[in-house]
């Protein structure tokens, strides 16, 4: 094996080794991370650990705008921590390095079910469909597979459906939006980890059954928008063959969490996806292929966790920034803006959430900055996840530079600011739903506006 030299240039630190040695050791760091993330009683400092040193050896897979982005949150989390240590915070180096493992080690773990839960496995040979209940069944597909394996089914619906090449406008705003309407209920999207890490408490049930209006009133708005029978909106869609039959597995691994949950109120919900989805990744395998299970797990492992690396390395730089909001905020006078939260609160942050993912924000940065900001004020857990959540499925399609959009760009020749465009009614809409919602869910939770 060869010796492991550390260059002080490059990207973040160059390993010399080869990408694919890099690529596989990272895969085994990140797959022990996973592991010590669900670990009952043990720090977590040690899956921090592991999942900072895959994000160093992967750290050549960055792209350009994820190094800047990562690297502001760094600097700035950074002299927070620095301002806080001066003015008496303690130092905590598990809140630093591991802050937000409850993320990084779900978005691993969710990872391991593209190995099992593949829509195009059952529709190789059907026709691709046309009209309306074409549209329906690509929005209902995507929104349900992409709410298990996330952005991999926007790629494996999208190639399926391109004519030449070109996926078109409407096809693309199906996809994109069918899939980022998933945030507002998925268990298994980065967006739910986020909500409950950043609002610790909040009932998984409640978040889930409070998120699927709004999903719903998404749904509805862009197959409203889109609508095929519509000669003036240009050629017919094509939509996705979609079988639901094959949603099984996603299911089975629903009725797994929630029973577990139920049965183990007090274990975290977001160890109980990480290492349920693995598990039932490894026991389908074995029943499907018998001792021909180790070869799809040894590549994922060793090459398909790789392809994780720029939401590993945004989502680890986000904690440091929210370590630095800690200990910036421990050393004032706990000054705040509101008083509060309320339904009045939640509004505005909302709003304030949503126009800064339009100037290219990640919801990750903002949810992690008033995750920390309105801490203080001991806000009613179940309101602050879901004003979080909304903020995550409103903030995708408003960010010309989401990795959605990116995708889409790069894989269809999309322009992430056409998406701007398209989106920015649709945006502006569910806004307003979001927001008439938020204050339901004040009145039915009976907190003071």
């Amino acid at each position: 094996m060869p010796a492991i030299l550390v260059k002080p240039h490059g990207p973040l630190l160059q390993i010399a080794l080869p990408p694919h040695r890099r690529d596989a050791f990272a895969g085994v760091l990140l797959t022990l991370m996973v592991i010590a993330s669900v670990m009952p009683g043990i720090s977590l400092l040690p899956a921090g650990i592991l999942g900072w040193s895959a994000a160093v050896l992967l750290s050549h897979r960055l792209g350009r705008r994820q190094r800047i982005q990562s690297a502001w949150l760094l600097g700035l989390g950074g002299a927070g921590i620095l301002w806080g240590m001066l003015h008496g915070v303690p130092f905590d180096l598990t809140r630093i390095l591991a802050g937000n493992q409850g993320l990084v080690g779900l978005l691993a773990a969710v990872s391991f079910l593209r190995l099992v839960t593949r829509p195009e496995a059952t529709t190789q040979n059907l026709p691709t469909p046309r009209g309306r209940k074409a549209l329906w069944r690509t929005l209902i597909g995507v929104h349900l597979f992409g709410a298990v394996i996330n952005l991999s089914t926007v790629v494996i619906l999208g190639d399926r459906m391109t004519t030449r090449g070109r996926l078109g406008k409407r096809r693309a705003l199906a996809l994109t939006r069918g899939f980022a309407a998933a945030a507002y209920w998925s268990p298994f999207f980065s967006a739910m980890a986020a909500a409950l890490t950043y609002a610790p408490g909040a009932r998984l049930g409640i978040v889930v059954l409070a998120g699927l209006p709004m999903a719903a009133v998404s749904l509805w708005l862009t197959a409203r928008e889109i609508d095929p029978e519509n000669p003036t909106l240009g050629a017919p869609f094509i939509g996705y063959p979609m079988r639901f039959s094959a949603l099984w597995i996603p299911g089975l691994l629903v009725a797994i969490v929630l029973t577990a949950h139920t049965l183990a109120p007090h274990w975290s919900i977001l160890a109980i996806i990480t290492l349920s989805a693995p598990l039932l990744t490894v026991v389908i395998l074995l029943v499907r292929e018998g001792r021909g299970a180790w070869q799809p797990l040894k590549n994922h492992v060793t090459h398909g966790l790789a392809g994780t690396t720029n939401e590993v390395a945004l989502f680890l730089a986000a904690g440091v920034l929210a370590a630095g909001l800690m200990s910036l905020t421990g050393s004032f006078s706990g000054w705040l803006p509101f008083d509060h939260f309320g339904a009045t609160t939640a509004v505005l942050v909302l709003g304030v959430m949503v126009g800064l993912a339009a100037l290219g924000v990640h919801p990750i940065i903002t949810i992690a900055v008033w995750g920390v900001w309105l801490a203080p004020l001991h806000p009613d857990p179940n309101l602050l996840a879901i004003t979080l959540l909304m903020a995550w499925g409103l903030g995708v399609p408003a960010n010309p530079l989401s990795g959605l959009h990116l995708i889409m760009q790069g894989r269809y020749g999309i322009d992430g600011y056409a998406f701007l465009r398209w989106n920015a009614n649709y945006v502006l809409k569910c806004l307003g739903v979001g927001m008439t919602l938020l204050y339901c869910y004040g009145m039915l939770l009976d907190i003071p506006a």
